[in-house]
């Protein structure tokens, strides 16, 4: 559906991710004193501190945050009783000193971000601090990409946890943009609640074992065997996630169907079905039942239901998307993509249907072009994940379930 998961846009352009430094491609090595420099710290607490390049101490001495930007950090960690030498590993995006400091290019972070990707690897730590906009867009980078970019504002304060290396991943300013803006207390005081929340994540890592939400969700060819599921849930106790998958983004006029559903009951079960036959009726008498009701921008499903199946939605429940905006009012991050991301650790949902569902000039995308397979996984995920990400809300939020 037009709310939905995953964009095209947001693979194009990513490169497979390689493990081997590509220095050669970066040049940096040639013209700074202390090239490739190592990863220092002891690491007592498990937190890794990627900052964003060598300055000219730090090229000095062959070791990372001992200028001006470091000491600062170094006072702040002080205060939560850290060490940054004995409770922290460090690193940097860029492991050479650009000339005059310069802020890197993409290809140069590029190049680079093999080395940091292979420290993760080989150290494991269960916390990973992102020191300003290159160290967050380095490691992020890895896992995804979209038009909006990486401003440093959409991503402070997040933790976010990371299936790939199952830690948590909290990015923040660096300290030198907290220098510069020395007179804005509130950043300090920020920026401190960052790395008090970094220190209390180092305790556990996210999962004693890391999800697979595309296992999660099961395929149902048949309405017939969907419908029997439909009214099964109708009987049992807890709230539900739906979600349409529409020919077009709005019911108007002549020719928009539904052309699949998809319902996650208690975050247990998750199906996808095509909206045919008997389970046009099933669903019918499920969304007019008491049976709560969850939705990712719950105005897009309740307009579908009125207009092809005749009446309201009983029961809505929560609106994530709402819920969102009353957690956090920034932009860019109120999509389900984004908060399934940094709430949930979702990423890189291989989604092949995000082309075909598109509206063309005559308002109807080409959903019926699609495998069936394809569209139910992309269906059953947004469902799957909307109930998920409710979940946490309403913990964040005191909302009893």
């Amino acid at each position: 559906m037009p709310k939905g998961f995953f964009s095209q846009s947001d693979f194009q352009g990513t490169k497979p991710t390689s493990k081997l430094p590509l220095c050669g491609l970066c040049g940096l090595y040639k013209n700074c004193k202390s090239p490739k420099m190592p990863v220092t710290g002891k690491g007592k607490k498990n937190i890794l501190v990627v900052a964003e390049a060598p300055g000219q101490e730090e090229d000095k001495y062959n070791e990372q945050l001992i200028g001006k930007a470091g000491h600062y950090l170094r006072r702040i960690l002080r205060k939560l009783d850290v060490n940054l030498d004995r409770d922290c590993w460090k690193t940097n995006a860029i492991i050479c000193r650009p000339p005059h400091n310069e802020t890197p290019e993409n290809k140069i972070i590029e190049a680079c971000r093999p080395n940091l990707l292979k420290t993760i690897d080989e150290i494991k730590p269960r916390v990973i601090i992102l020191l300003g906009g290159i160290a967050t867009k380095s490691l992020i980078g890895s896992m995804w990409t979209d038009s909006t970019g990486f401003p440093i504002s959409r991503w402070i304060g997040w933790s976010i946890p990371s299936h790939k290396y199952n830690c948590w991943i909290i990015p923040t300013w660096h300290p030198s943009y907290l220098l510069r803006q020395s007179r804005n207390n509130v950043l300090a005081l920020h920026f401190k609640k960052h790395l008090k929340l970094a220190l209390g994540k180092s305790l556990k890592r996210p999962w004693n074992t890391v999800p697979d939400y595309e296992k999660q969700v099961e395929i149902i060819s048949r309405p017939s065997q969907a419908a029997k599921l439909i009214i099964e849930l109708m009987n049992k106790k807890g709230a539900i996630a739906f979600d349409y998958e529409t020919n077009c983004l709005k019911p108007d006029g002549e020719g928009p169907e539904i052309v699949s559903c998809s319902i996650c009951w208690k975050g247990k079960k998750t199906f996808a079905y095509p909206f045919q036959g008997n389970a046009i009726e099933a669903t019918s008498k499920l969304l007019k039942s008491p049976v709560p009701k969850i939705g990712f921008n719950l105005q897009f499903e309740e307009r579908w239901t009125r207009a092809i199946l005749g009446h309201p939605v009983r029961n809505w429940f929560f609106d994530s998307m709402i819920a969102t905006h009353r957690l956090d009012n920034r932009q860019d991050i109120c999509s389900l993509k984004f908060q399934s991301f940094v709430n949930l650790g979702a990423a890189k949902f291989k989604d092949v249907t995000e082309p075909y569902l598109k509206p063309s000039k005559d308002k109807f995308n080409r959903i019926h072009e699609l495998d069936w397979k394809d569209l139910l996984l992309r269906n059953g995920m947004d469902s799957l994940l909307t109930y998920k990400l409710a979940m946490k809300q309403m913990k964040l939020l005191r909302i009893q379930k």
